[in-house]
C-alpha cells in the first residue's frame, strides 16, 4: 500500500464502504497508506510478502480461505496479479454455497500470457478506461457481459484548489526553491520509472532550455536507482541544475500542483492504463500534456482541457510546451475547462458509486442465481450477419441482460456478433449450421456446457442447429435437461429434416400463418405459444431520427426531394419480389416517382447484376437506385413515402420489414399472404396484392402515388397498429414468460417422478 493507482483507488473506495458503513478489509503487504486505512475506519491485515513471486505465498491460499469462512466474506475483489492467484484459487476450493462474489479489476495493460489470465477470472471485470477493455476483449478468451467499464477518480474533498492554503504551497515552495522569480513551473508527477517518461521531458526541455522556466519531477526515486543517476547526469551534463530539480516523493499532491503553471504526463513505452496524474492535475485546474494512448485518449480533451502528444516524441512534447508558454493568457482558461470536465466524469465519489452498485448487483445476482430467479438461456442459429430471425435472436439476448438473465448465443459469428455482445450476451463461434457431418463434433462440447453453466432453456431458431441441440439435449439424463424451445421462422419444406422444429417442449409460432402451418402439416395441436415478432420502439420512432441522419443517406442516394420515394427494403434474393417490383415500376414509368431497393448487394452478386440489367433494359436508370447494405433504417424509412414487401412465392413468415415501415409512419404495400395478412390491413394501413402479380402492385403504387391523402392516413393509423399490437417489449416479455411457465411445469414434473420413485423403493 505505497504511492501509485492501485494503490489509491483501493484507498479511496476501501474508506468510502466504510463511511456506507459497511465492513471494509484490506489485506496487503503493508506500505505508507496503511495508517490513512486505519485512520478513516478501514480494517488492515499484513500478510507480507503476499505481492512476492516465490513459493512462500502458496502459504496464503489456505489462510484465505479460512480467513473467508471465518469473516462471513461477502465480497472478494482482486487488485493484482499475484494476490489474485491466490485468492482465486483459495476461492475456488471452497464450496460453491459458501463463495463470496468474485471480481478483479484490470489496472493496467498488463503483458498478454498465462499469468495474466487470473485477472479475468473474476465473475465480474472491472475496466479502469474503454482502452483497458479493449484490451481485455482483443487478448483474453471471455465473455463481455463480464466486463464492467467503471473509471478511476480523484478525491474531490482533496484536489480542490479553494481547499489548499497558503500554508502548505509556501511549505514546499521552500522545501523545492519554487517561486521566488516568477519563472513558470511544469510538472511531472508520477515516481520516477522509465515507463513514467521522465528521460522524455527532460529531452523535451533540453530542446527548450532557451526558455525560462523551473521543471519539477515529483515522485519516489529511492525505488529506481540507477535510472534516477541517469536522469541527474543527463540534467548535470546540459547544465541545467538549475532548471530541473528531482525533489521526490511528496505526501501533499494538491499543494503540488498548486504550485504548477502546465503539468506533463509524459508515459512512454507503456500506455497509462487509466492516468490519475492527468484528472489530479485538471481537478486542481491545471492544464495538462499527455502522451496519446491508453487512458488519456479518454481523460484529456485535446486542446480542450490539455494537449495530446505521440508516446516517446520528445521534440513533439518540447514543441506544444514552447508554444503553450508562449501564450501563457490561454492557460488559466485551459484549466478551468480541465476543471468542470473532471468534476462530471471522474471524482472517486462517481467510482466508488459503481462500484459499490457493482457488487450490489453482483450480489443480488447470485442470490436470484441460487433460488431459481435468474436464468440462464442458450440460443442457437447458423450465423449473425443480417435478417428476421438474427435480429430477434439480438432483442431477446438484450432483453434477458437487460434484466439480469444471463444471454449466451452459438453460431458461426458475422457482423452482428459485436452488438451482441456490447449489448451482453456471450457469443460461443461454432459453425452449427454447416449441414456436414463434421457438425456432429460440436455435440459433446454442447453437451458439457448445457451441464456445466446449468442452463435453463435451450432455444434452437433454425434447422440443423435443432438437429445438434435436440439430440445433445436429448442425450442428457432428464434431471440435467434444460427446457427446449424451438421457434418456427418460416414456412420450412413440410418434410422429416424440418420436423425438427416441432420438437421443442415449447413451440413458438411467429405468427397466425405459422401456427395453422404447423398445426395442419405436423399435427402438432399442444405446446404451441404465438408470439409476434415485434418493433424496438426507442430505434424505430420517427421523433428519435434527426434530420442529419436523414440528410445523410438523401445525399448518399442523391435523392432529389422533390419525387415522392418508394423503397422496397431486404436481402437481395427472387424471394423478396425486387425483380417483381421493377416490373410493376416500368408499368408506371409516366409518373414522377424515386425508388429504392434497400440490401446487401454483395449476399447475392449474380441477382443483384440480373436486376441492375432488367434496369438498364427498362430504362428506368434514373428512377430505381440500388443502395446496397444501409446500417440505419429507421433514418432509411424516413426517406420514403410508400414502403412496398412484394415476396412472391414464399410467403413472409411474419414481415418485420412491414411492421418497421408501420412503426415508422409509412404506408406498406404488401402481397396478401402470410404473415402480412396479419399486419396489414387494406384501405386503413395499406394494401394488399397477389403474390407474383407485377399488374396488381402497379395499380397499387398508381393508387398511393396519386392519393397523397391515402398516403397520410395509412401511414397514421399504421403506427397506432404497430405501438399497441407489435412491439418488441411485449415480444420479449412474452417469450420470457413463455420460459419461466415451460420451467415450472418440468419442475412439476420432475417432482412428481421423484417422489413416484422414492415410493416404488
Amino acid at each position: 500500500m505505497d504511492e501509485g493507482g492501485v494503490e489509491g483507488e483501493t484507498l479511496d473506495f476501501a474508506v468510502y464502504l466504510a463511511r456506507q458503513g459497511h465492513r471494509s478489509i484490506v489485506i496487503s503487504g503493508g506500505g505508507r497508506l496503511v495508517s490513512q486505512l486505519q485512520e478513516n475506519g478501514v480494517e488492515h491485515v499484513l500478510w507480507k510478502n503476499i505481492g512476492s513471486k516465490n513459493f512462500h505465498c502458496l502459504k496464503y491460499i489456505p489462510k484465505l480461505k479460512q480467513f473467508i469462512i471465518g469473516e462471513h466474506v461477502d465480497i472478494l475483489h482482486l487488485r493484482s496479479r499475484l494476490p489474485a492467484w491466490i485468492g482465486y484459487f483459495a476461492w475456488k476450493s471452497l464450496a460453491e454455497d459458501i463463495r463470496p462474489a468474485l471480481i478483479t479489476s484490470f489496472h493496467g495493460f498488463y503483458s498478454v500470457n498465462s499469468y495474466s489470465t487470473i485477472m479475468t477470472k473474476g465473475e465480474r471485470v472491472i475496466a479502469v478506461s474503454d482502452g483497458i477493455k479493449e484490451h481485455i476483449l482483443e487478448n483474453y478468451s471471455i465473455d463481455r457481459s463480464k466486463i464492467r467499464l467503471i473509471h478511476g477518480g480523484y478525491d474531490a474533498a482533496v484536489f480542490d484548489p479553494e481547499r489548499v492554503t497558503g500554508e502548505r504551497v509556501e511549505k514546499l515552495k521552500k522545501k523545492w526553491g519554487v517561486g521566488a522569480d516568477g519563472r513558470p513551473v511544469i510538472m511531472l508527477p508520477g515516481r520516477l520509472t522509465f515507463w513514467k517518461g521522465q528521460d522524455v521531458f527532460i529531452d523535451a526541455l533540453i530542446s527548450i532550455k532557451d526558455l525560462d522556466f523551473l521543471a519539477l519531477c515529483v515522485g519516489a526515486a529511492e525505488e529506481n536507482a540507477s535510472f534516477v543517476k541517469k536522469l541527474q547526469e543527463k540534467i548535470e551534463s546540459h547544465g541545467l541544475q538549475d532548471k530541473i530539480k528531482l525533489v521526490g516523493h511528496c505526501n501533499d499532491m494538491p499543494a503540488a500542483l498548486s504550485l504548477a503553471d502546465l503539468v506533463v504526463s509524459a508515459s512512454s513505452t507503456q500506455p497509462e492504463a487509466f492516468g490519475k496524474v492527468a484528472i489530479e492535475a485538471m481537478a486542481m485546474a491545471k492544464p495538462i500534456i499527455a502522451t496519446k494512448h491508453g487512458g488519456s485518449l479518454e481523460t484529456v480533451k485535446d486542446k480542450e482541457t490539455g494537449w495530446l502528444v505521440e508516446p516517446g516524441d520528445s521534440q513533439s512534447l518540447a514543441g506544444i510546451m514552447r508554444e503553450v508558454l508562449g501564450k501563457q493568457e490561454q492557460l488559466p482558461i485551459i484549466g478551468r475547462n480541465g476543471k468542470s470536465w473532471v468534476e462530471q466524469h471522474f471524482t472517486a465519489t462517481r467510482m466508488c458509486e459503481k462500484t459499490l452498485q457493482l457488487y450490489e448487483n453482483l450480489l443480488e445476482d447470485k442470490k436470484k442465481r441460487r433460488e431459481g430467479e435468474i436464468l440462464t438461456v442458450v440460443q442457437m442459429l447458423p450465423e449473425l450477419e443480417s435478417g428476421g430471425v438474427e435480429r430477434g435472436t439480438l432483442e431477446i439476448g438484450k432483453y434477458l441482460a437487460d434484466n439480469n438473465h444471463r444471454s449466451i448465443v452459438i453460431s458461426a459469428g458475422g457482423r452482428m456478433v459485436q452488438q451482441l455482445e456490447e449489448e451482453g450476451s456471450q457469443h460461443i463461434s461454432w459453425k452449427v449450421g454447416a449441414k456436414s457431418p463434421l457438425t456432429i463434433k460440436y455435440m459433446l462440447p454442447l453437451r458439457r456446457l448445457l451441464k456445466k453453466e446449468k442452463v435453463d432453456v435451450l432455444h434452437l431458431r433454425s434447422r440443423m442447429p435443432a438437429w445438434i441441440g435436440y439430440l445433445v439435449w436429448k442425450s442428457l439424463s432428464k434431471k440435467d435437461r434444460p427446457v427446449l424451445v424451438t421457434t418456427f421462422h418460416g414456412f420450412y419444406s413440410v418434410n422429416s429434416y424440418s420436423a425438427i422444429m416441432t420438437k421443442g417442449m415449447g413451440i413458438i409460432a411467429i405468427s397466425k400463418s405459422i401456427e395453422q402451418h404447423i398445426r395442419k402439416a405436423y399435427g402438432v395441436q399442444q405446446g404451441i405459444e404465438l408470439i409476434f415478432r415485434g418493433v424496438d420502439k426507442d430505434k424505430f420512432d420517427p421523433e428519435m431520427v434527426s434530420a442529419g441522419r436523414i440528410e445523410r443517406y438523401r445525399q448518399q442516394w442523391n435523392l432529389s426531394g422533390k419525387r415522392p420515394v418508394i423503397m422496397l427494403p431486404g436481402r437481395l434474393t427472387r424471394l423478396k419480389g425486387q425483380d417483381i417490383f421493377i416490373q410493376a415500376l416500368a408499368r408506371i414509368k409516366e409518373l414522377d416517382y424515386q425508388a429504392l431497393l434497400v440490401g446487401d448487394i454483395e449476399d447475392n452478386p449474380g441477382f443483384a447484376s440480373e436486376l441492375a440489367e432488367m434496369i438498364k433494359e427498362l430504362r428506368l436508370e434514373d428512377n430505381i437506385f440500388l443502395t446496397g447494405h444501409c446500417e440505419d433504417m429507421p433514418a432509411a424509412l424516413m426517406l420514403a413515402d410508400i414502403v412496398v414487401s412484394a415476396s412472391s412465392n414464399e410467403p413472409e413468415a411474419f414481415g418485420r420489414t412491414t411492421i418497421e415501415a408501420m412503426a415508422m409512419g409509412k404506408p406498406v404495400i404488401a402481397t396478401a399472404h402470410g404473415g402480412s395478412l396479419e399486419t396489414v390491413t387494406p384501405g386503413k394501413t395499406g394494401w394488399l396484392v397477389d403474390p407474383g402479380s407485377a399488374d396488381k402492385l402497379a395499380l397499387a403504387l398508381e393508387d398511393a402515388l396519386t392519393s397523397p391523402e391515402k398516403i397520410r392516413q395509412y401511414g397514421a393509423a399504421g403506427k397506432a397498429v404497430v405501438d399497441s399490437t407489435f412491439t418488441m417489449k411485449s415480444m420479449c416479455q412474452r417469450t420470457l414468460t413463455f420460459y419461466h411457465k415451460l420451467i415450472v411445469a418440468q419442475r412439476g414434473l420432475t417432482k412428481e417422478a421423484a417422489a413416484c420413485s422414492t415410493r416404488v423403493g
